[in-house]
This record gives C-alpha cells, structure tokens and sequence, in this order.
C-alpha cells in the first residue's frame, strides 16, 4: 500500500496538498493487487444491505450500483459519464440494465485496459467505453453528457468543488450527479482522530466531508442539491468483509507489505466500527 501522503494534514479537502491522480492510480492498482476487488464481490466500492445481512456481497455492491441507477433515473440511449469507474463493472451493469451509453474514466491505465476488456467480452460492447482522464481536467466540451455519478471517488480529488465544476461543465442542463461518498457524521476528534488520519494516509484520501461540507462543495460548483441520504449504516457491513479479506491476504505476504497491509485492514475495521463513520448517497441536477 502506498503512504505517500501526510497524516497530520487536515482530513477536510485541502488543494493545495494530498493525493495526486497518479498516487491515486498508484494506490488502486495496489489494491487490485492484493485482492481488494475480490474482498468486494468484484467491485471496488461498498455494498448495500437492508435487514439481510447474509446477502453475498457481490450481490450487495452491486445493490448499491442500483440505487445509484435509479436516482440517476436515465432514459434508454442517453449518455453518462462515470466519474472514477474503477474495474467498469458498475459502467457495464448500468448500460445493461438501462439500455444508455456510458463513459468510464479513471487514473489508473491498467483500470482502463481491464475495464475495456470486461466491456469487449459484454452484451453491451459498443455502448460502453473507457478512457484514462482526470476529473479535474476533463477532455469533454459542455454538455457532452445526460447525466453522470462519481461512487467513492471526488474523496480522493484534492479541490473537489474544482472536481464538481468540471462535472457541472460536462452535463447538460436538467442532467442529474449522483454521489456515493464517505462522510464525518461528526468530525473526528482527539484520539479518535488518528484512525481518519489513518484512513487519509493509507487510501490516499484527499478529504473525507461532512454532510455540510458535501452541501457546500456542490453549491459552490453550481449544482443544485434533490436528496443528502446518509446510508452508513446499511453499507457498514463492507468494511468488516475487506478488512477480513486483507488479513487472511496478509499471512501470504512478507515484511513490510504484510505490515502494509494489516494496517489498512486495522484502519478499515476501525473506521467501520466509529459512529461518525457515515456514507452518503447525494443526487443534485444541473439547473
């Protein structure tokens, strides 16, 4: 696990410090590496259980791509935009499901070269693509898109209004975003600080918001807020399901990458044990 950025600096979003998009691609292609994908039923974000907790998790990461979907609520043939679309497999299920077009970026080259394979061998070849781009910096002109979401990904941009302008940019007007992020129901404080200065360090984390600082970052980039649902409880699940993964993965591995990585699995059990720990699902409309 790359622990390149500094866990003393502040876990609110800060642009002028944190993770660069190649660190960021650095630290998920580690991840891949060491199982991450596998530890999540094949996606590389959290699942989503009701009262069901024996639910797979392949089936709950995919539930929580669904409930994305469908605050997305697009038509048949219209275009989205994946803002961090990691391994594609969120990309590929909603074009499946929803009959649209979809175009996955990412920071990582090898998440590009896979997704693209996963799209190659899929029914909906054709209707899905991926590309090596940066959310800050998007090579799309105005309006290119119906609509687009960005599922644990704006954490790790270190100016995410800047991140959130560019996404308000590239969607028409009347096209929704839709977020599925970690947040500080409270911010962390004292000793309990340490375990998000953990997190921030380990994951090459930028910031982890509180709800009010998600409100601001999207009405600073001129989206229009519909819903702020915090859904931490139901996805809490994931964190005891990777930090397990991790574990086990560690007893193959030697010295420091062994040491690397029952850090991270500590980190994500911890995180996932606090009360502050929450997860937002946010849908907002261009006006």
């Amino acid at each position: 696990m790359t622990q390149q950025s500094d866990p003393a600096r502040n876990a609110t979003t800060d642009p002028t410090s944190g993770p660069t998009a190649d660190s960021v691609g650095q630290t998920y292609e580690l991840f891949s590496e060491a199982g991450a994908t596998t530890a999540l039923g094949g996606n590389i974000h959290v699942g989503y259980w009701d009262d069901d907790q024996d639910l797979p998790i392949a089936e709950a990461t995919d539930r929580l791509t669904d409930l994305v979907a469908e605050r997305l609520a697009p038509r048949p043939g219209q275009r989205l935009l994946d803002v961090g679309c990691g391994n594609g497999l969120p990309a590929l299920r909603i074009a499946q499901r929803r009959r649209v077009r979809v175009t996955g970026i990412t920071v990582s080259r090898p998440q590009v070269e896979q997704a693209s394979r996963e799209a190659d061998g899929s029914e909906v070849r054709g209707l899905v693509d991926f590309r090596f781009a940066d959310a800050m910096k998007l090579p799309y002109e105005d309006g290119s898109f119906d609509g687009a979401w960005a599922i644990e990904s704006l954490l790790h941009m270190p100016d995410q209004s800047a991140a959130l302008a560019e996404i308000h940019r590239v969607v028409r007007p009347g096209g929704r975003l839709v977020v599925a992020d970690l947040c500080q129901r409270q911010p962390f404080t004292g000793e309990d600080r340490s375990v998000l200065d953990g997190m921030v360090r380990a994951y090459e984390i930028a910031g982890i918001n509180t709800p009010d600082e998600h409100r601001a970052h999207l009405a600073e980039a001129g989206w229009e807020l519909l819903e702020l649902a915090d859904i931490g409880e139901q996805v809490r699940a994931s964190y005891r399901h990777v930090s397990a993964t991790f574990r086990k993965l560690a007893t193959t591995l030697d010295g420091f990458a062994a040491e690397q990585i029952t850090e991270a699995a500590d980190l994500m059990e911890a995180f996932g044990r606090h009360p502050h720990a929450g997860y937002l699902l946010i849908t907002a409309q261009r006006s």
